[in-house]
């Protein structure tokens, strides 16, 4: 196992002829062999080993996005990744997530030189996950070469590895919809908890059950159950467009599942 104390060299291919990874530490950059003791290095909490240039007028635009559950911002350099962070962070089963988390140094023999994965992740169940994404357009014969190394090399850790396209273009508007409710801000107190699962406890339109909620003023009734949707606690046909006509139904002791507090 190789390992650099707190080094300062980004290498652009190999020093061994073997597959290394390096990673940056708050000591330096770090340069290991791999093997399965990569699962025990906190590879996650390390700073991104590249972050990419923006200027006025470049097509990908960077961004931050806020990911609740470590109170961190995630670094992202395309509306692509924006998206799949989106995605990630709603399906609910990534706990910690980090951008450009390392460098991947192929092999002298692989059919690719290095790779740096967009994004990686410590899912809820204990999975160590590397992502990668890239639009269906772009999957080249040279990227599916670089992904397919990618998956021998986290095979050899113990990792997962997996490629995300675009996602269904309506499932990622209703997310974008959903969004802007996510956070604890909107999140119903104990008592409204109550009355918005009773609510939809046999299947209910959003329109008629917002209404049902606050006869007064429906509308204010709205980022509470859009907040539910968006943590799992109501299930909608994400598929399909949400409006006032989309029956969301309680989850069956969905108020024993985790949320946002």
């Amino acid at each position: 196992m190789t390992r650099t104390p707190g080094g300062r060299e980004l290498l652009l291919r190999t020093s061994s002829g073997l597959d290394l990874i390096q990673w940056r530490s708050p000591s330096g950059i770090q340069t290991h062999d791999v093997g399965r003791h990569l699962l025990e290095l906190p590879i996650i909490e390390g700073d991104p080993i590249r972050v990419g240039g923006q200027w006025q007028n470049r097509p990908n635009q960077h961004g931050l996005y806020f990911w609740q559950r470590t109170g961190q911002h995630i670094w992202y350099e395309s509306a692509l990744e924006a998206t799949c962070l989106v995605a990630l962070d709603q399906a609910g089963e990534v706990d910690k997530i980090a951008a450009q988390p390392f460098r991947l140094l192929f092999r002298t023999d692989a059919k690719s030189v290095r790779h740096d994965p967009d994004f990686f992740a410590i899912h809820r169940n204990g999975d160590q996950v590397v992502y990668d994404v890239k639009p269906l357009a772009r999957m080249s014969a040279e990227a599916r070469a670089q992904f397919a190394e990618t998956a021998r090399v986290c095979e050899m850790v113990g990792w997962r590895h997996v490629v995300l396209n675009e996602p269904d273009a309506t499932f990622a508007t209703n997310l974008a919809f959903l969004r802007s409710a996510r956070h604890v801000r909107c999140h119903p107190g104990p008592v409204a908890l109550e009355q918005i699962t009773n609510v939809f406890a046999g299947g209910r339109t959003l329109g008629e059950a917002r209404e049902v909620v606050n006869r007064r003023s429906p509308a204010l009734a709205m980022p509470a159950i859009k907040h539910l949707i968006w943590h799992r606690l109501l299930s909608v046909d994400l598929t399909t467009r949400l409006d006032f006509d989309t029956v969301a139904t309680t989850i069956p002791n969905s108020e024993e599942k985790p949320c946002c507090v």
